[in-house]
C-alpha cells in the first residue's frame, strides 16, 4: 500500500474517532429512543471500522492502483457532470417536488454512468424515487409536493 492510501486511511480514522465523540457528547440514546447523536456515532464506527479493513489490507478484490488515473478535463467531464446534477437538484427540489427531481437527478446520474441502456436506467430511477419517496413517508418526513402536486 503507497503511503498516500496510508495517511488518507489514518486520517478517515482519526476523523471517525473525533465524529465518534461528538456523537456522545451529544446523546446516542437508545434503539428505542434514538439521540440526536445516534446516526453520526454509526456512521463513525461504520467507518473506522472500513478504514481498519482498508488499512489492513482486507477486502474483496482489492489490489490497489495498477495504473496511473487519467489527468485532464476529461477525466473531470463524469464527476463535473454529476455535481451540476446535484446542484440542479437542490435548485429545483422546492419548485417541481421530491418525485420528480429525484427521478430526474437519479435518471441524469444513471445516464452519465451508462448511457446506453436507456429503458434500465429510466425503469431503476422510477423504483429508486418511489421507493425513496415511500420510506421517507413512512418516516413521517414531510416532502415538497411541487407544482404537479405529486405525492400522497
Amino acid at each position: 500500500m503507497k503511503l498516500l492510501n496510508r495517511i488518507s486511511t489514518l486520517f478517515l480514522m482519526g476523523l471517525s474517532v473525533l465524529i465518534g465523540f461528538g456523537s456522545i457528547k451529544l446523546g446516542i440514546g437508545t434503539l428505542g429512543e434514538m439521540g440526536p447523536g445516534f446516526m453520526p456515532f454509526f456512521a463513525a464506527v461504520l467507518l473506522f471500522t472500513l478504514s481498519t479493513l482498508i488499512l489492513l489490507g482486507i477486502g474483496v478484490g482489492y489490489d490497489g492502483i495498477k495504473e496511473r488515473p487519467a489527468t485532464g478535463l476529461k477525466s473531470l467531464l463524469k464527476p463535473g457532470n454529476l455535481v451540476v446534477g446535484l446542484c440542479g437538484y437542490a435548485l429545483l427540489l422546492e419548485f417541481f417536488g421530491y418525485m420528480v427531481t429525484t427521478f430526474l437527478l437519479m435518471s441524469h446520474m444513471l445516464f452519465v454512468s451508462g448511457p446506453k441502456k436507456w429503458s434500465t436506467n429510466i425503469f431503476i430511477a422510477a423504483i429508486a424515487s418511489t421507493v425513496s419517496f415511500t420510506g421517507f413517508r413512512w418516516l413521517q418526513v414531510q416532502l415538497p409536493i411541487g407544482v404537479f402536486h405529486i405525492g400522497w
